[in-house]
């Protein structure tokens, strides 16, 4: 049995980070892995609540994390639990630390996109800002940073209870969200007009069509706008803080085919993207999008089923505790530097 430790696991982004875990706790048993709150373990599983600070500096946030690590006895790996791919704050720690791996949610495919710089090291925001950042990794580091094994469709056990789709929908195109983030920070340099410019952006792009479809956006209370969701053939999911939404699996559970930027570069596990399968991509700009609305309103019909079932099927296949539990079984027994029990 491989006993794990999670300090503070509630406290700030550690609670969504680990969740996952808990979760999965009693299934996890089953595959040799154990949850402990003992000093008996024989890994720390450490979130960003203890080794990021994003309300300070990027200096200071590396300082504090590697203060705190330094205080650490016995083996342990760092989980970055943002929803994005970029590295900002954690890779400085990892490459600095005693840190056996850095686990992240979702990343880039490779080690050259990650050279290029974007703005707090995004690439779907470009660049142009005070805090452009790239990473040249090593080989040898890059196979020490490894995924998770889950992300935000993990979250909400409510996602399985799917409801029946929609064959009488009213509405054409949902775009319902955030469009204007309220201003914020991280490391002291700016970031909301970023994801207001993405958001906003698109909005202004669906501004001509509105006489071409019935169309609903904005922002609504949450019960409202499940209701509409439902009621949609198509909702809109751009980007935010991170590549992938809730929206995404609130599209899968109420039978609305999702429409956003296409996500190839993007690589998580489990995934339920799959492009002109699972849902349908656009340009990161969308500049197809009028093109890709009427592809999907003018075959609606087939459509319609053949997504949302499909995207039902790969939910339920790949998103089950147990292959959680043995994805990290597999972890603990091939991953060098980590001892066999």
């Amino acid at each position: 049995m491989i006993k794990i430790k999670i300090p503070n696991p509630f406290q700030g982004r550690n609670e969504p980070t680990f969740r996952p875990l808990f979760f999965a706790k009693d299934v996890l048993k089953d595959y040799s892995i154990e949850i402990t709150e003992s000093d008996d373990f024989d890994y720390l599983f450490i979130g960003m609540h203890d080794f990021m600070n994003k309300k300070v500096s990027l200096t200071e946030s590396i300082e504090y994390g590697l203060n705190n690590l330094s205080k650490i006895s016995g083996d342990y790996f760092l989980f970055e639990g943002t929803d994005s791919t970029s590295l900002m704050g954690a890779y400085e720690v990892f490459e600095q630390s005693d840190a056996i791996y850095l686990f992240k949610n979702q990343m880039l495919g490779t080690r050259e996109e990650y050279k290029v710089p974007y703005v707090h090291n995004k690439w779907f925001w470009g660049s142009g800002s005070d805090l452009d950042l790239s990473y040249d990794i090593p080989e040898d580091r890059w196979n020490r940073i490894k995924f998770s094994g889950w992300n935000i469709g993990y979250l909400v056990p409510g996602y399985r209870q799917f409801q029946p789709i929609n064959e009488s929908k009213g509405v054409d195109v949902c775009a319902i969200f955030q469009g204007k983030h309220k201003y914020n920070e991280d490391h002291t340099s700016r970031n909301d007009h970023f994801y207001t410019a993405h958001r906003n952006g698109l909005w202004e792009m669906l501004e001509p069509l509105k006489q071409k479809y019935n169309m609903i956006y904005d922002r609504l209370p949450f019960e409202e706008y499940i209701k509409n969701l439902w009621n949609s053939k198509i909702s809109l999911s751009p980007f935010g803080m991170g590549e992938i939404c809730f929206r995404d699996f609130e599209c899968m559970q109420y039978g609305t085919i999702i429409l956003k930027p296409e996500q190839s570069k993007v690589k998580t596990i489990p995934t339920i993207y799959e492009e002109g399968v699972t849902y349908i991509g656009t340009e990161y700009d969308f500049s197809d999008l009028e093109e890709k609305i009427d592809y999907i309103l003018t075959n609606f019909d087939k459509l319609n089923m053949e997504i949302n079932t499909n995207i039902r099927e790969q939910y339920a296949t790949k998103y089950t505790y147990e292959n959680l539990g043995e994805y990290w079984y597999n972890l603990f027994k091939n991953l060098d530097n980590v001892e066999e029990e």
